[in-house]
């Protein structure tokens, strides 16, 4: 079996894959699409806390409502002129001033708690905001640079499948598809030499019988690696 056609492709094919892995592992393609879930969690955190700021700022309202309510409530009962007050109602009025205070003094530790939570809510926005403003900035950064490294290295790579679609047709269909199988299956390199007694690509050491079928053939399926073993 002639290889040399194989081996040429194979040459302008992994040229392709060098190319193809500088895109794929891009520090600038990492850095943009990581920064696109941190923008997306900052919008959605922003989104969480401004409806969780409405919620308090509606019930700090009615609390602030229900605590006028009382604290009017307990004047007015202070006010009643306690010598036309009876024994019996003296001590209603002392009851009523007492639930009247433990509501005010509950529904003051409320507001204070949610003033303090509204508190919190605007410094944990603010801080949110600055990290989508500084996310956004490293995205169009870094997607950039990528963009540019797209525009630069995809017409090598479009040059050099045309290169590979030219060889193809000196190629013997049968080596082209069992090449092209193997490449989809991620074996990679598909040829590889015979190296003294072992694999090129696992570095396996050949049984006597496999190499009397390399030196016959003039290649074999490596059975650890699945690549094509070749006399060089």
């Amino acid at each position: 079996m002639d290889i040399s056609k194989i081996l040429e492709y194979q040459k302008q094919d992994s040229e392709i894959i060098k190319l193809e892995r500088k895109l794929y592992a891009s520090e600038d393609k990492k850095i943009y699409q990581d920064m696109v879930n941190v923008v997306k969690n900052a919008q959605n955190r922003s989104t969480a806390l401004d409806n969780e700021a409405k919620t308090l700022f509606d019930e700090y309202k009615t609390l602030e409502k229900a605590y006028n309510e009382n604290q009017k409530s307990c004047g007015a009962v202070l006010n009643t002129k306690l010598e036309k007050v009876s024994d019996e109602d003296l001590n209603n009025v002392s009851k009523s001033v007492s639930n009247l205070m433990d509501n005010i003094n509950i529904l003051e530790k409320k507001l204070v708690y949610m003033a303090e939570r509204v508190n919190a809510i605007l410094s944990e926005f603010d801080s949110t905001k600055k990290k989508y403003a500084q996310a956004k900035q490293k995205y169009t950064e870094h997607k950039e640079k990528y963009d540019k490294l797209v525009e630069t290295l995809t017409p090598q790579i479009e040059e050099k499948k045309k290169e590979l679609k030219k060889l193809e047709k000196d190629i013997d269909a049968n080596i082209l598809a069992k090449y092209k199988q193997k490449r989809a299956d991620k074996v990679y390199p598909v040829f590889v030499p015979l190296n003294d007694k072992s694999c090129g690509g696992c570095m396996m050491e050949l049984p006597s019988a496999s190499l009397m079928i390399i030196k016959d053939k003039g290649y074999l399926e490596c059975e650890h690696c699945h690549r094509i073993i070749y006399i060089g």
